[in-house]
């Protein structure tokens, strides 16, 4: 009897388990599959997106400004390290911020622990070292680095990671953003979105920050934002996240990006000149082109117009080996006029001449001497490490 009645307890125990297993898990998928407003917000696409709208008809190529974007200016003790941090010249970069940090300057503290982080073996001290500095010098960025929750802080600085941290950076950004800071504010925000239960007020408190921060021409946030339009991306519904973006969402998207483009943003100029003739004016990519050679270096954008989408010709060829060339000068390194090789070899192209290699060093030349370098990194999008 006693046996019986254990196994009726068991039974019992076990569909009790199982029933309360299913009512978790039905819970959880509810939660992400059933819209929060701040998805259906998104979900209605980037039309709500109306100043920038606006902001895009009025802009015209080019602002005459050829640093309104760049996160520091030429006359900025930081312009020069941090531009070499983008062109993932590390070497140069240390040599340049350790006297400022020796100075106390916070932001050089920052981007030094940014390019020590993850580059050897006994990196991790030093670099939780130099964001600490950093961050109790005032920089939230650098706090929020060593937060417990940072993914970053996590894989290679783990015995450094506090919460104490990611309360200071908070502290800082919220201050920064009652002083009008609308980067910080964003960020702020950011760090608290959920997208399975916030509401719609909160996306239009995004999308308004976005807009304040494009204002101030600061424009990663918005590359951000129209990124999650035509990707269906983390902010969409889930059930969308499979389907065909509309049309009509992909012609907004690329109109709001013109004001990118037209303000000197690499990062919007490139995507157009990848984009190409498919979705742009056949003019408007050839100005995109020569603008993009001017305040960047980047020879896959070269390699799309000149080679994969333009005529093979001894010209374009040519200028294909100007960009590598002034690219692999910046990088330090033969890498691309290699791959050019490799590429005119596999299309069974001639090699390039010892008289048109000549003439790619004259236009390298004459392109460094006439460039207006725009730095796009900044401390919450740094550079691939």
């Amino acid at each position: 009897m006693i046996k019986k009645i254990n196994l009726k307890l068991i039974i019992l125990s076990v569909l009790s388990l199982c029933a309360v297993a299913a009512s978790g898990f039905g819970g959880y998928v509810l939660y992400h599959i059933i819209p929060s407003g701040f998805q259906s917000r998104h979900a209605e696409g980037p039309k709500v997106l109306t100043e920038l709208l606006q902001m895009a008809e009025q802009s015209k190529p080019f602002n005459p400004d050829p640093y309104i974007a760049s996160t520091y200016r030429p006359d900025n003790p930081l312009y020069q390290p941090v531009l070499e941090i983008q062109r993932h010249r590390w070497d140069i970069a240390e040599k340049l911020l350790k006297p400022l940090v020796e100075k106390g300057n916070a932001d050089a503290m920052f981007w030094l622990g940014d390019i020590t982080y993850g580059s050897g073996l006994y990196s991790a001290g030093p670099a939780a070292k130099l964001f600490q500095q950093s961050a109790e010098s005032g920089n939230p960025y650098a706090a929020l680095r060593l937060d417990i929750d940072n993914s970053d802080c996590q894989r290679f600085m783990s015995g450094y990671c506090n919460e104490k941290w990611g309360r200071l950076g908070r502290k800082i950004l919220k201050q920064r953003a009652e002083n009008g800071d609308v980067k910080a504010a964003y960020y702020l925000l950011k760090l608290d979105i959920d997208v399975y239960s916030d509401s719609a007020e909160v996306h239009q408190k995004l999308e308004q920050l976005v807009t304040e921060n494009a204002k101030q021409h600061y424009y990663q946030p918005l590359m951000n934002l129209i990124g999650y339009y035509v990707r269906h991306g983390y902010y969409g519904p889930f059930l969308d996240k499979g389907s065909l973006v509309d049309e009509k969402d992909i012609k907004i998207t690329n109109k709001i990006l013109t004001l990118l483009v037209n303000n000197n943003y690499p990062l919007a100029l490139s995507t157009v000149v990848i984009e190409g003739e498919s979705v742009f004016p056949k003019k408007y990519v050839d100005k995109v082109m020569r603008q993009l050679e001017k305040i960047d270096v980047n020879y896959y954008s070269c390699l799309d117009y000149f080679f994969l989408k333009g005529e093979k010709n001894r010209s374009n060829i040519v200028n294909l080996a100007s960009c590598a060339i002034t690219s692999d000068k910046f990088l330090h390194r033969n890498y691309n006029l290699s791959s050019l090789r490799m590429d005119l070899e596999n299309e069974n192209l001639d090699a390039l001449t010892e008289k048109e290699l000549a003439k790619a060093r004259r236009l390298s030349n004459e392109r460094i001497s006439q460039m207006t370098p725009v730095i796009y990194i900044d401390e919450m999008n740094p550079a691939n490490l």
